[in-house]
């Protein structure tokens, strides 16, 4: 047997392709150097050293941003009527989105540190 024979059959018998953006595989090589990792490691490390986020867990991350967005959009509204000194505020409506601001932050924050 080869030395280069020995090296093939050693550990890794099995390669596999990965998709990636330029910006997203920039970012995990930074992350791998910085673990001090091949990318290829560190891919295998955080794949199997945790568990994956399901599908469920990306829609209700996904819901939580739209539902932050919504509620940025009111806060806009509010800010505008605000600077242009029209009609009244409603600060029922003002406390509402703030709340509703706060608890879709601490939403995507959970969801978040749960990955």
């Amino acid at each position: 047997m080869t030395k280069g024979r020995r090296i093939k059959e050693k550990k890794y018998p099995k390669a596999f392709t990965l998709r990636a953006t330029h910006n997203e595989h920039d970012r995990l090589l930074l992350r791998a150097r910085e673990a001090k990792l091949s990318l290829s490691r560190f891919l295998i490390e955080c794949g199997l050293g945790k568990e994956a986020p399901t599908w469920e867990d990306r829609q209700q991350r996904e819901r939580a941003i739209i539902q932050l967005i919504r509620a940025g959009n009111n806060l806009n509204q509010i800010a505008k009527q605000l600077n242009s000194q029209r009609g009244t505020i409603d600060y029922s409506n003002l406390e509402q989105t703030l709340k509703t601001i706060k608890a879709m932050l601490q939403l995507i924050e959970r969801l978040c540190h749960q990955r």
